[in-house]
């Protein structure tokens, strides 16, 4: 016979990551990663879940933001300061009691790596002696290290701190299927391949190609943030001038999708003479991207770092040319004839002039394939996987 009512006791999660969250105007939280319907995958094993997470403060509406808000009432936001900080940097032992506080509440942890916030929260969980689950989502000596000179002097001690504690966990979930495994290996048998990517069947994308290509060439980029230097919008911009002054490509736009000023992009783009064919969309919600990525002509991921890039899964999902450089997981979903060497604007150039030289029949086939490769990312298949691998640590715990 089953437990009572008054012998359950309520189960508790723990998420942490460095994020970034944003608390609006009004005091709603929302964010265009972290969403609600990224998080409820972890109310299928606990019934209340805790989120830690580097939060950032806004004057503006979730609306005006253009991002989802964090409506679940079973989801508590508990904001986190930039440990990157100065002041983060100073202070941080005296989070450790805050933090310490939680971990103890908690019976499931699922830290985002990298993460300062995440390396905070599993030195307790550690001293704590619980289990916990990682999410590998990317590489910290890359992100880091191409992020700023700031981030040159913390790439160290954060690929150390993600090796360690990657190492150490009793369950790991990685985006890529061999990158990431091998960078930041872990002794635990209790490890999938998961990306975090939304992506369903998409049947219509291939008629929509079938009706034609746009006479002007719409080239796309999308990123968490166009502030980033790492995302590397840059190099191909250099690749639009280098076009330009070869006389290719005259009626050709640029698109980046992302929340930011772009400050930088546009001073590039300025000072190249064609700050006209660089448009910056801003955030686009999942319905707007889906009619972006219909537009797109060729999708091109020119990051210095990444872990398995969604946006780049759900571009050949919708049968855009893709291009992308050559690092961490992008060659597990691009043939070498579509990649080029992170910052090589030259190579991006070469890559975006091939593409004039394909017949239609060529296009077509190319986006069958991108299609069929992004199938194997469907979110169906993924949420299968990660449900039974989230079921085995639940058993394992309350066990």
């Amino acid at each position: 016979m089953g437990k009572s009512v008054l012998e359950y006791r309520e189960r508790v999660g723990l998420f942490c990551f460095d994020g970034p969250m944003y608390r609006d105007s009004e005091g709603n939280y929302c964010s265009i990663t972290i969403t609600e319907r990224m998080l409820t995958r972890y109310l299928d094993i606990c019934d209340r879940l805790y989120v830690l997470i580097r939060t950032f403060h806004s004057e503006k509406t979730a609306e005006e933001l253009n991002m989802p808000v964090l409506a679940n009432n079973r989801i508590i936001v508990v904001e986190m300061p930039n440990y990157y900080s100065i002041k983060g940097l100073l202070f941080r032992h005296q989070e450790y009691k805050r933090i310490a506080n939680y971990v103890r509440q908690a019976d499931f942890i699922f830290a985002r790596m990298p993460s300062q916030t995440s390396n905070m929260v599993l030195h307790c969980v550690r001293r704590q002696k619980k289990k916990y689950m990682v999410e590998v989502g990317g590489c910290a000596w890359d992100s880091f290290w191409n992020h700023s000179f700031k981030g040159k002097i913390l790439a160290p001690y954060m690929y150390l701190a993600e090796r360690y504690y990657v190492s150490k966990a009793d369950y790991a979930s990685y985006v890529t299927k061999k990158f990431l495994q091998n960078r930041y290996p872990t002794r635990t048998k209790n490890q999938i391949a998961c990306s975090n990517v939304y992506v369903s069947p998409n049947i219509e994308a291939l008629k929509n190609r079938e009706k034609g290509y746009n006479e002007k060439i719409i080239i796309g980029t999308a990123a968490n943030s166009v502030d980033v230097t790492y995302k590397g919008q840059d190099s191909v911009i250099k690749a639009l001038v280098l076009l330009k002054n070869n006389n290719y490509f005259a009626d050709i736009e640029y698109q980046i999708v992302g929340p930011g000023s772009g400050d930088y992009l546009r001073t590039v783009a300025n000072n190249a003479g064609i700050l006209n064919q660089v448009r910056f969309m801003g955030t686009l919600t999942k319905s707007e991207m889906e009619k972006w990525l219909d537009e797109v002509d060729i999708y091109i991921q020119p990051s210095k770092q990444e872990g398995l890039p969604r946006a780049l899964i759900e571009a050949m999902s919708h049968g855009c040319y893709a291009l992308g450089s050559s690092i961490a997981g992008i060659p597990e979903l691009l043939a070498q004839r579509f990649l080029f060497k992170a910052g090589n604007y030259k190579q991006i150039a070469q890559k975006l002039n091939e593409y004039t030289f394909l017949s239609k029949s060529e296009k077509h086939e190319i986006s069958r394939l991108n299609i069929r490769i992004s199938s194997e990312y469907s979110e169906d298949i993924l949420d299968m996987r990660r449900k039974s691998f989230f079921e085995d640590y639940q058993r394992d715990i309350l066990s």
